[in-house]
């Protein structure tokens, strides 16, 4: 998940040939845990719809969404635009998912331009904080959901 939400969100090098993709489609075969038996395997369908410009560091409206036919479950994310925290401009991205094995349901995403500084926090169901991580100034600082915290420096 951390390497799709990464290159959607811009945070991955991106060549002309692959933005504005407007829609993938593809066919996933499920492992049948019981192959002796004679049982077919069940093909889901997954189905991704970007919009807008990936080239933009930070393109205000793009978003994208990938939607499981057969479960109805969903995962998007769409970038909000940007917000200045601490006198540094970020971008924001907001990635919701309705799929039950996640233990969060939301996450908010800010990085800047040039990928040093990024708060990432995500959210439970109801709306409680799980989790947030930061890098800012050469620190990382990790929250846990009970507030413990860890705290690593670059190069040290």
């Amino acid at each position: 998940m951390c390497a799709i939400f990464a290159a959607s969100s811009g945070c991955s090098e991106n060549s002309e040939k692959d933005t504005n993709v407007p829609e993938e489609s593809a066919e996933v075969d499920e492992e049948d845990s019981d192959e002796d038996a004679g049982e077919e395997k069940e093909e889901v369908e997954v189905k991704m719809v970007s919009t807008g410009d990936s080239s933009d560091w930070c393109a205000a409206g793009s978003s994208w969404k990938t939607t499981n036919p057969q479960t109805g479950e969903e995962v998007t994310m769409k970038i909000t635009g940007i917000e200045t925290v601490d006198g540094v401009p970020m971008c924001k991205a907001i990635y919701e998912t309705t799929l039950e094995d996640e233990e969060f349901s939301k996450i908010e995403y800010l990085w800047s331009e040039n990928g040093e500084t990024y708060f990432w926090t995500a959210y439970d169901r109801s709306g409680k904080v799980v989790s947030e991580m930061s890098m800012k100034d050469g620190k990382m600082k990790i929250v846990d959901e009970e507030g413990n915290e860890v705290e690593y420096s670059q190069g040290k």
